[in-house]
Order: C-alpha cells, then structure tokens, then sequence
C-alpha cells in the first residue's frame, strides 16, 4: 500500500470518527510535549513520557489528547503493555565438580606443563600441572574448568554455585568457553560472586548468568587482584525458561518527606505510571538495609513489594541488590518504610510505558496534551485500520515511533481544579430565587390583610 493509499484509509477513518474537528484549549491542560513525527507519516505511535503520568487524573488515561498545529484533537488509540508473566525460576541442572588449575598454568607458561586426561567422549577425567623436570606443582588453584558435558547441546546461561563453608566472601569473576580447550571465547567480564552478613542478615549472590552458550568446556578465572573462588560442594547449570524480556524504562523518585524517625520516606505522586519493578537504592556507602514499599489506597496504605536493599564494592566495582517485581495499577502515592533509620534511600521504577497511536488528519506540527481535570477524550478503535495497513505492508508491520520533546508548562496546577459545577450552582440560583418570591408574596399578604375591632 503506498503512502497515499494509507492516507486515504487514515482520513476515511478518522472522518467516521468525528464529523466535526473538536479544538483543544491550552488552559485546560497542565503540560504540553511537542511531538517529532516522521515525514509523511499518517499513522505514528508515540511512548508516554512520565512526567505526563504525573499530571493525569484518571487512571485510564482520559485526560490525554493530541492536537495539531490548530488546535484541532486527533484521534488516538491507547496500547497498554500487558501485566508481566510471573517469573519463572531457571531450569537447574547437575554439572560435575569443577577441576582446579594451578596457579602457575598461567604465570609460567613456558617452564610448566598442564595435563589434561579425556574419554573417549571428551569428559574431563583428570588435570594435573607439571613443570620441567617432571615435579608436579602444588600451588593454590587460580582458574576452575567445568566441563558441561551433553547439557552444553541444549546452550545454558548460567551457574550456580553451592560453597563448601559459610565464611563471607567477595570476588569477581571472568568467564570463558571453548570446544577444544585449545580455542578460548570470553563470554562474560567480571561477575560478582558474595556472601556477607551483618548484624543476623546476609546477602549472597552465588548465580553466574551470561548470554546462552554451547560450548563444551567452560573457564572461570577470578580477575586480577581479586580473592581466589570459593571451594564448592556442588554445581548446578542454568538455563532459562522464557525468553529475556524487554528492557524497562526507569523513573527515579527522591525523599521529598522524612518521618522524624527517619522510618518512613515519602514520594511524590507519580500517577498511573504502568511499574513492573522497583529498587530501592541506598543513600550513601555500603550497607544493608531492610524495607518494605506502600502505596496509598484510599484512606489507607498497602504493601506492594518488600525485600533487602543492599550495596557492596568489590574491586572498584559497586554492586546493588537486583530489582523486586512490583505491579500496581493504581495512583496513589508511594512511601518506604524502613526498619532501621538511615539515610533516606532513593525509588528507581521500572515501567513499560503506554503507547498512543495517533490517525494524523491535520496539520503538523503536533503536541501532546496532558493532565485536565475538565477535558476527556475516548479513545478511538484502530484494530481494523492497523489490520488493513498490516495486509498490505506486512504482517509485521508497525507505526513508526515518534519522538516527544521537553514538557513545556500550560496551565500547570490551575488545570488540576475541579470544574464549576454549573448546573449545581444554577440549581441553587433558582431555588433562592424561590425562596425569596415566597417570602416577598407572605410579607405582601401579611400587610394586607384586614385588623380585627
């Protein structure tokens, strides 16, 4: 379909929308986002920015319109992002223990002589380090070699370890893959591997993940100046169920109150902003810290997501806790609650914005309006418009996605009041009206009527 095809189907549509163009007022509305169309483009998509979540006042996003450069509103379809699947847990599977490699395979490679024993099928049987004069070196393990085995048809992405003690411990790791342990691939850079307590907690990470592999025989390697790895009872292969999902956008909430006891920390509303996972992020230096997120529900505050927050460094490295999974859809505001006092911790949101897809009937170039407490718009149907385009462009066919600009200020906090009731007040009008026609008539009969002798 070419490109004025499309445009007609597009005014067609939008023709049978509405007969008459509706002009949006700026007064009406907090925030105005300029938008960056494509060239000749009749069917686009934009992303919400998340200031314009901030501004609205329905959960369904009514208060949204998009105008062109008269004023005149566009029809608008909204596509909200589906709510997350459950995560699933990573399918886990035995591996055999891994073999040590001698400091000194790496340091010295001319004066030493490493031995490798395999089967007939290539399983690693025995590995041993030798140097020149056929004396074996006993020297601390610098690299482990694992050997995969047939898990390594089906790829995995991870590992896991089971450490032999409970002693703390800290270090990065380097990862690599090879079929013939003669050929080396790096497959990832420098891994934190931890344990630490403090005051009855503690706080590990013992999963190595890395893009999926094939590779037979795998090398891990602490990096340079960092401690050797921990001894391990067991090893487990990981390989995930689902496909990696798509990456969020992120919206970081500073305190904007503190409770005196510095156990509560209070953020600003951030509206129906569409949040799949949170991270609460500490305040300064390394630390542990226990917290539990609400959000606000009518005259009272429910727990959406809890867990650790935690920050160590480890080799000029600064490592977080990873994000909690957290689905609301509601608007209230948000707070922390903490069980110790400590400095106020920052929010980080994750989110799948929404996105409009706007019919461009008129004149560009256009903006997108958000926050009013007087104005609505009710999304249009597009289904069978994006259906036709499909059968004509592709199956995969997409509205291209335009770019939105800085927030520019309306009407600000003004579009936010509620509107005057007109009906009410002239209710009110006409009744004091009646009531002082019925007083004037009483006091007209009072004076009239006739004395008694």
């Amino acid at each position: 379909m070419t490109r004025p095809a499309i445009r007609s189907l597009v005014f067609a549509m939008a023709a049978a929308v509405s007969a008459a163009p509706v002009l949006a007022s700026d007064a009406d509305f907090v925030l105005a986002f300029p938008i960056e169309a494509p060239a000749d483009a009749p069917v686009f998509a934009i992303e919400l920015p998340p200031e314009a979540y901030a501004t609205l006042t329905t959960s369904e996003l009514a208060d949204l319109v998009v105008v062109d450069a008269q004023g005149r509103e566009q029809p608008i379809s909204l596509h909200r992002p589906p709510p997350p699947a459950p995560p699933q847990a990573p399918e886990a599977f035995a591996l055999p223990l891994p073999i040590a490699v001698p400091g000194e395979a790496a340091s010295m490679p001319g004066a030493l002589e490493l031995h490798v024993r395999r089967d007939a099928e290539g399983t690693l049987s025995a590995l041993d380090l030798r140097s020149a004069d056929g004396v074996a070196s006993g020297s601390a393990p610098a690299e482990w070699l694992i050997d995969v085995g047939a898990a390594a048809r089906q790829g995995l992405d991870g590992l896991r370890l089971k450490p032999q003690s409970d002693t703390d411990f800290r270090t990065l790791v380097d990862i690599r893959g090879s079929d013939d342990l003669v050929h080396w691939e790096d497959l990832q850079s420098a891994l934190p591997v931890l344990r630490a307590s403090s005051d009855g907690r503690r706080i590990e990470r013992l999963d190595l993940r890395f893009e999926r592999t094939t590779r037979r025989y795998l090398a891990l390697r602490p990096v340079a100046g960092e401690s050797a790895l921990p001894a391990v009872v067991a090893l487990e292969g990981l390989r995930r169920r689902e496909a990696e999902p798509a990456p969020l956008a992120s919206r970081v909430l500073e305190a904007v109150a503190v409770s005196e006891d510095g156990l509560s920390v209070d953020f600003a509303p951030i509206g129906p902003l569409p949040v799949q996972q949170a991270e609460v992020r500490l305040g300064n230096g390394d630390g542990i810290l226990e917290y539990r997120i609400e959000e606000q529900v009518g005259e009272r505050w429910q727990t959406v997501a809890s867990g650790t927050a935690w920050r160590l460094s480890i080799g000029g490295e600064t490592l977080e806790a990873a994000p909690t999974p957290l689905w609301r859809s509601g608007m209230g505001p948000m707070r922390i609650q903490l069980a110790q006092p400590a400095p106020p911790p920052s929010l980080v949101l994750g989110y799948a914005p929404d996105r409009v897809i706007v019919m461009a009937n008129g004149t560009p170039p256009f903006r997108l309006l958000a926050g009013s407490a007087r104005r609505r718009q009710a999304p249009v149907g597009m289904d069978d418009t994006l259906a036709a385009i499909r059968r004509r462009q592709g199956a995969d066919w997409q509205p291209p996605l335009a770019g939105v600009g800085a927030a520019q200020t309306l009407a600000g906090a003004a579009a936010l009041a509620p509107p005057t009731d007109v009906g009410r007040w002239g209710l009110w009008g006409v009744l004091g009206l009646g009531a002082l026609i019925v007083g004037g008539l009483a006091v007209r009969l009072l004076r009239s009527a006739p004395t008694a002798d």
